[in-house]
């Protein structure tokens, strides 16, 4: 019995020039990727239930949508799909940098990526979306010394609970970089669970700090999906 934490990050067409097409998941393929969790008989889950989940309450046939940096392709190609198909998610914000661009990695991937305003982020939540930390400026944490972590960690929440009006449960380590450091001050700060981008499917007795995830390719096509799904998956 595992929790299937799906990791996307944008969901549209590539850009010619752009490097890394990787990171992005046809439109298509997506609504193609959410029917068959339907079909499957998934339901989605965000943090509470997981935190249940983990401290040992019975689930089955759960995924947790997550969708890393916020991007405006996300808000017009896979909410609406979501919303079409009955199934929730969580989206990590780059809070810092709401309304402008991945400054964080553009020159690396050739391409400036638009990240959602705060009037879109605030629709999504109205929606039944959940939105969750992706700190403040999307750098690597372990680098950082004390004050500057625990700004990245600590502010970032502060500022989505007084922009949006909620509680911020949820954080999710700008690539994947974390480290034990890291996790006590993400625990510190108040949030419920923290995502990583370790493979892997999220079990009961897991380290709530440190949430493996499915890693969802520009080439998980349907069989892909299912073996990811699958016990096989690690």
């Amino acid at each position: 019995m595992s929790i299937k934490a799906l990791m996307y990050h944008s969901v549209g067409i590539p850009p010619k020039e752009a490097l890394l097409k990787s990171l992005y998941t046809n439109p298509r393929l997506f609504e193609n990727q959410v029917k068959i969790l339907k079909v499957l008989g998934f339901k989605s889950v965000t943090s509470d239930e997981i935190v249940d989940f983990v401290k040992g309450k019975d689930m089955k046939k759960k995924v947790c949508i997550t969708f890393d940096d916020a991007y405006d392709d996300v808000f017009d190609n896979a909410i609406p799909v979501l919303k079409k198909h009955g199934f929730k998610a969580i989206i990590f914000v780059p809070v810092n940098l709401v309304g402008e661009y991945n400054k964080w990695d553009f020159e690396r991937l050739n391409v400036k990526k638009p990240v959602a305003s705060w009037k879109r982020i605030k629709e999504a939540l109205k929606e039944g979306f959940e939105i969750g930390s992706h700190a403040l400026t999307h750098t690597p944490l372990t680098h950082l010394d004390d004050k500057s972590l625990k700004q990245e960690v600590e502010l970032s929440k502060k500022i989505l609970e007084d922009k949006l009006g909620v509680e911020i449960k949820s954080f999710c380590y700008p690539y994947g970089d974390y480290n034990e450091r890291v996790m006590d001050f993400v625990r510190e700060a108040g949030y419920k669970l923290a995502f990583s981008v370790d493979s892997g499917h999220i079990k009961k007795g897991d380290n709530l700090y440190n949430l493996k995830r499915i890693h969802m390719r520009h080439n998980t096509n349907i069989f892909r999906l299912l073996l990811k799904l699958s016990v096989l998956y690690r």
